[in-house]
């Protein structure tokens, strides 16, 4: 092989990688923000079950009329 066939081949292959870098930096974008919908969602989830879970106060009792 000839020298400018070696660098030709050898720009092919940065090509791609920086293909593939920009594609895996895509993918770790989208994981990142579902990442942080999930986060969001856990926090709604937690704050709904700590309020279902306090302790509330009794009703005051039934007074009757006097008759």
């Amino acid at each position: 092989m000839s020298f400018w066939t070696d660098a030709l081949r050898a720009l092919q292959q940065v090509t791609l990688l920086q293909h593939k870098v920009e594609q895996a930096l895509t993918t770790a974008e989208e994981a990142r923000r579902h990442s942080i919908e999930t986060r969001e969602r856990v926090i709604r989830l937690e704050t709904l079950i700590d309020i279902a879970m306090k302790p509330r106060p009794a009703p005051p009792p039934l007074q009757l009329p006097e008759s």
